[in-house]
């Protein structure tokens, strides 16, 4: 055979395998064309792990979200889905409507894919007057990748015209025989959805320290519905039940700085992710929000990288001094010889003025006040006094001197926001967007570590009370919502970070995540707390490797210390990662209680021994044994086994299993891997895995 023919052969064999190639290539990439059609009077936006629905003709309709793997719809049979979206508009001379789809006319849908994602949009026309008609958009867009469709708003509006809220996007959910509700309430709640309830989330704040929810019914499959709003703009997730559906929204007071001042393009600056877990919420909010955190300015540090004082990593206990009274020094010093010179004291009411009362005008301290402090920090301990960070006194000094009305936020009428508490005085909200308010608050810090001699500040409320919109034009920010209140408070911590002396930190009440990298610890007590109400560990399953907590809940006048309850606090925080106590010393150290001290002594001396798991490590899953185990009944809370238990992974890889008996006597345990144990009344034990 010579060559020429050999090389023919050769050609023609390479020509064939190109063919083959190029052919292969053609019908994958007409494979990919299959994430959007048109079937049977409907548009079809489907991939590997999420369906979605929709007619596709004259009338808007959502008529299935559902996962492939379970056929069954979330969307109730005969539900009005034509009520997706809502807008308030400001316009010329005051006119103020609002605008939803049954004032518009619905013009259709169109669709376009690509290589990553393909979108659905959605168009309806709204006319503002005879002449013109303006189009409001919806556009879903689902990627090749991903279980998760993603929904976003915009609308067209002539110059004098803005958006100044949104409600979007409304979806009704189904209820089932049994339905519940995840919501991002301190440490997370579950609520049974009842009959024409209702439950909302304020973000950021206690109500709402995440931008998510999830619906669950009685197998594992959940519904997630989150915002992945990088720039923590102000937010309400709402979630009304009616029987037989539940409605699920997100209201927004949208920034004016949202829609061009000339007119054009109001857009969400975020979209809304809404997808189904089969395996249930927690492997939903680990899978989806966790990896969206680690893209955010808050939740991009490591533990590690906090270089957090040693003192406070030692510290696993906290007291809760108030006042500087000579009780006051008695039972902090019985609280701190009881459990240990390494407990820490977060102290109250050391100011000359009443709580709640004057606010920001602190000093001068009580005549008392250091010596007390100093007294505890010579054994050992570390003080950090209390402030408020969001509050001034309308009736202060400070105010009338400062224009303090011109600082505090304002209403979209011009009032302004005043919040009563236990002292029954109004106090006004002030911007953290003031120069004036941020210099009071870095002043403060200042003076309290320079001049008292703390180990750092609490700055109150910053990480619990809700962000407010401000519609005062005199401020250095947008007018309405937005993010600006998110990004104030960054400058302002990061200010008072700047200022802080060297070993000293800075703590805030509450777990609003946006703040999270800004402070060194968070207080957590807001959480929800009743017997209807089951807490779960929504936050740690996110950010347990990033965050020091510390408490668990709030231990009312009402609660005796020596109750169940008492025990299950502290048993459910050191499990998922809190620094224990932040008790009053008068109410742990008194002779009835002395069974719950020597509990919770016991407690943090089994916490001392978990560093490696604890600090930089991941809180994976709670662990419930099963055999003997009964269930507890614990007033005042929300029932709960005898022993419970956590799998943690250290920072290093190390896991283990963390169990604790509440109760008084043995009881011998099943654990998942079906191995047995005991475990005896009131004991902690750790299992190595």
């Amino acid at each position: 055979m010579n060559n020429s023919v050999l090389n023919g052969k050769c050609f023609k064999f390479h020509f064939v395998l190109l063919w083959c190639l190029f052919v292969s290539t053609i019908n994958i990439c007409m494979a990919q064309t299959e994430l959007v059609s048109r079937q049977d009077g409907k548009i079809i936006l489907e991939n590997e792990y999420l369906r979605l629905a929709f007619a596709d003709g004259d009338e808007f309709r959502f008529l299935e979200l559902s996962s492939p793997d379970n056929n069954r719809t979330w969307l109730p049979d005969g539900g009005d889905f034509s009520h997706l979206w809502e807008l308030t508009i400001k316009g010329p001379d005051g006119i103020n409507p609002e605008i939803k789809p049954m004032n518009c006319r619905y013009t259709g849908a169109s669709f376009e894919e690509n290589a990553i994602s393909a979108s659905v949009s959605f168009l309806w026309e709204m006319r503002l007057n005879k002449n013109h008609h303006y189009p409001v958009r919806v556009i879903v867009s689902l990627p090749r990748e991903s279980g998760l469709s993603e929904w976003k708003l915009e609308a067209d509006l002539p110059e004098g015209w803005v958006v100044t809220k949104s409600d979007f996007p409304r979806i009704l959910v189904k209820q089932q025989s049994v339905s519940k509700l995840i919501m991002p309430a301190g440490w997370g709640v579950e609520y049974t959805l009842d009959s024409f309830s209702e439950y909302s989330a304020q973000y950021p704040s206690c109500t709402g320290s995440m931008q998510l929810l999830c619906i669950h019914n009685e197998d594992t499959e959940a519904l997630y519905y989150a915002t992945h709003d990088k720039d923590a703009c102000i937010k309400e997730f709402k979630v009304k039940n009616r029987g037989v559906f539940s409605s699920v929204s997100t209201e927004v007071i949208a920034s004016e700085s949202w829609t061009p001042a000339s007119g054009g393009t109001f857009s969400m600056p975020f979209t809304t992710s809404i997808g189904i877990d089969n395996k249930g919420w927690e492997s939903a909010v680990v899978n989806w929000y966790r990896p969206f955190t680690f893209e955010t300015v808050w939740g991009n540090k490591t533990f590690e990288s906090r270089k957090l004082p040693q003192w406070v990593l030692d510290a696993d206990m906290w007291l809760r001094p108030h006042f500087t009274t000579e009780e006051t020094r008695k039972w902090l010093k019985a609280g701190l010889d009881f459990f240990g010179s390494q407990t820490a004291c977060h102290w109250y009411r050391w100011h000359q003025i009443e709580y709640d009362v004057d606010y920001p005008e602190y000093f001068p301290a009580k005549d008392n006040f250091r010596d007390q402090m100093q007294e505890a920090q010579k054994i050992g301990s570390h003080v950090i006094p209390y402030i408020n960070g969001r509050l001034w006194d309308p009736q202060s000094t400070s105010y009338h001197r400062q224009n303090g009305q011109e600082h505090s936020c304002r209403k979209a009428d011009g009032t302004l926001y005043t919040e009563i508490y236990g002292s029954m005085i109004p106090n006004s909200v002030t911007c953290p967007s003031s120069k004036v308010w941020q210099d009071i608050v870095i002043n403060l810090t200042t003076r309290i570590q320079n001049e008292l001699g703390s180990d750092g500040i609490y700055i109150d409320q910053i990480g619990a009370a809700p962000g407010v919109p401000c519609w005062n034009t005199d401020h250095n920010h947008s007018v309405g919502g937005g993010s600006f209140w998110h990004l104030s408070y960054r400058t302002l911590l990061e200010n008072v970070r700047k200022g802080l002396l060297p070993g000293n930190i800075i703590i805030t009440e509450e777990n609003a995540e946006c703040f999270m990298d800004l402070f060194d610890i968070m207080l957590m007590v807001n959480t929800p707390q009743s017997e209807d109400v089951n807490i779960v560990p929504l936050y740690p399953l996110v950010y347990s490797d990033r965050m020091m907590l510390n408490c668990f809940l709030y231990y009312p006048l009402s609660e005796k210390v020596n109750s169940m309850a008492f025990r299950l606090k502290n048993v459910m925080g050191l499990l998922w990662g809190a620094q224990l106590g932040w008790i009053k010393p008068e109410l742990i150290m008194a002779p009835e209680a002395r069974e719950e001290a020597e509990f919770l002594r016991k407690l943090v001396s089994f916490r001392k021994e978990q560093h490696d798991l604890i600090y930089g490590g991941r809180f994976m899953k709670e662990i419930t044994p099963t055999g003997d185990n009964p269930v507890l009944d614990i007033p005042g809370m929300h029932n709960s086994h005898a022993v419970r238990g956590a799998y943690w992974v250290g920072a290093n890889g190390n896991e283990a299993i963390l169990l604790i008996n509440m109760d008084n006597v043995l009881h011998r345990i099943i654990l998942p891997d079906k191995s047995e144990r005991l475990i005896g009344g009131k004991e902690c034990l750790r299992i190595n895995l």
